[in-house]
């Protein structure tokens, strides 16, 4: 197992970023940056509170037109979603076929000169999550000895990880270009903990460093950044592959997968960790089929290694392991970043622990953690306020999506909801009323249409995640029933700790330093 030479040590100042702090550049005025930071949360509690202040203001109709417009969204915005997944599980059947390594003999495409760096961040995690990932990366087609395993390991945990990390390295090194593994330290003043950008932050500046001395060029290397619970198909990497050579310009791109599942423990989890698990699983698919052109950096992905040394690799001070690079690198490259999707599937996690309520616990601090990755809502306007040189149709496209994905959406379901019962509660009146007869109806009438688009979409689940063979026919019925609580799950565990984060932002509470890490164990029967 090579730790690196003493030369290839950097010091704690060395691996921030040099013009931002706390995710902010410098020298962007504060009361700026406090405005925006306040803004996800102040358009969220104002739905929260719209059906409570019409109702007692005696404007109810602002309600029932905001409403019948959310309808129609909502019903338009299903159908859509069912054509995205329809067609994104096609490209997948298509993707699975082809020889990605043939194709690129056939098409004399360099990719022997690629190499690889897998960066695969550990805190404590045993042998039963870490082996899985690392065997499927030992058996990419385009062959693991191309591949640089690089172990990111948390320093304060160097006695429970040091024996795991050592049976792998002597079960699977063999198959890999070599193994390398960097400690990050603990306590860095400034730097995030429960997140995996500080970690994997340290290790890519050192592989790096690491690269020059032995005089490569960083644009020789793809970097793989991803959780240590991913594992990729076999054809995973030679699709990006693929992707990235026949790219104009691949040095402002990353590469993704449209179709990450969680098959790895999906039907050992409670019922809403996989309801909450499977509709992640479509609505990446959604988004990579209609919605690419703006489509972040999230959990996996690929990019060059002088992309990412351009980008400043990943911002230790901020809650945010990879939505932020997104957006970064958007503002550094003057909006001239986008993704490419490959359709070839990769296999992780749900949210496991090891008793049903740690379960359901770990999945809302989890959420909450994600909720305060917001912070590239404020962060992004500041970089836009920095960088004039962004031309105004991408800061357009980048505020629009800010607002529909951040914003809107997530008060949607609560309004459609619970919307008219509150309004019914507050304003008594309101129920003697045309509308508080003729809009539930029509209500009715337009979402029971949409529930039968989950005939489509459980039929495209399934053929992504299928049922367990041993299920019996009375179980198979109940997976289907499950299908029902995307809802719950819209206003639970997808709705309130989101809610919770914007809040603390909106009120001024500093970047949370300390969240929590999501722990990779098995649920005890």
């Amino acid at each position: 197992m090579d730790v690196g030479t003493p030369q290839e040590t950097l010091n704690p100042e060395d691996v921030k970023l040099k013009d931002r702090f706390n995710g902010y550049p410098l020298n962007v005025p504060r009361w700026y940056t406090k405005i925006f930071e306040a803004i996800p949360g102040l358009v969220t509690w104002f739905f929260l509170l719209l059906p409570f202040v019409v109702g007692l203001t005696g404007y109810p109709e602002i309600l029932v037109i905001y409403i019948a417009f959310l309808t129609v969204y909502w019903a338009l915005r299903g159908l859509k979603f069912v054509v995205a997944i329809t067609l994104g599980y096609m490209r997948m059947g298509r993707e699975m076929k082809i020889d990605w390594i043939e194709r690129m003999k056939k098409e004399q495409l360099p990719y022997k000169e690629v190499k690889y760096v897998f960066i695969c961040p550990v805190v404590k995690e045993g042998l039963e999550v870490l082996e899985p990932s690392i065997k499927a990366w030992s058996k990419q087609d385009v062959g693991a000895q191309k591949l640089s395993l690089v172990f990111a390991l948390e320093g304060k945990y160097k006695e429970e990880s040091s024996e795991t990390i050592a049976i792998l390295e002597e079960k699977y090194g063999k198959y890999f270009r070599e193994v390398v593994k960097y400690y990050h330290p603990a306590d860095i003043e400034g730097e995030v903990a429960g997140v995996k950008n500080p970690n994997i932050n340290w290790a890519g500046r050192h592989f790096s460093l690491r690269v020059r001395k032995r005089e490569e060029r960083l644009d020789e290397y793809l970097l793989i950044t991803c959780d240590n619970d991913l594992r990729p198909h076999p054809k995973y990497l030679s699709a990006i592959t693929y992707k990235y050579l026949t790219d104009i310009n691949p040095l402002r791109k990353f590469y993704a997968t449209g179709i990450h599942t969680f098959n790895n423990n999906l039907y050992r989890v409670p019922t809403l960790i996989r309801t909450f698990s499977n509709f992640l699983t479509l609505a990446v698919l959604n988004q990579w089929v209609f919605h690419k052109k703006i489509n972040e950096t999230w959990s996996s992905y690929v990019a060059n290694l002088q992309t990412v040394e351009d980008v400043g690799y990943w911002d230790p001070q901020i809650p945010n392991d990879d939505t932020a690079f997104y957006y970064n690198a958007l503002i550094r490259f003057n909006g001239d970043f986008a993704g490419e999707e490959v359709y070839i599937p990769t296999y992780n996690d749900a949210v496991e622990n090891d008793t049903y309520v740690k379960t359901h616990k770990s999945l809302y601090k989890q959420q909450l953690r994600w909720g305060w990755g917001g912070i590239v809502f404020p962060m992004t306007f500041a970089g836009m306020y920095k960088n004039k040189n962004i031309p105004l149709s991408k800061r357009i496209k980048i505020t629009m999506a800010m607002f529909d994905d951040r914003l809107i959406f997530r008060t949607v379901v609560y309004l459609l909801t619970l919307g008219l019962p509150i309004l019914t509660l507050v304003s008594p009146e309101f129920q003697y009323s045309s509308a508080s007869y003729n809009l539930p109806k029509i209500m009715s009438l337009i979402l029971t249409s949409v529930m039968f688009f989950n005939i489509p979409i459980y039929i495209i689940r399934l053929k992504l995640s299928p049922l367990p063979k041993e299920w019996g026919l009375f179980r198979k019925f109940l997976d289907m029933v499950e299908t029902l609580l995307v809802t719950v799950n819209m206003l639970t565990f997808a709705f309130i700790p989101f809610v919770q984060a914007q809040t603390e932002m909106m009120i001024g509470k500093t970047i949370k330093k300390n969240h929590y890490a999501t722990e990779k164990v098995s649920i005890k029967k």
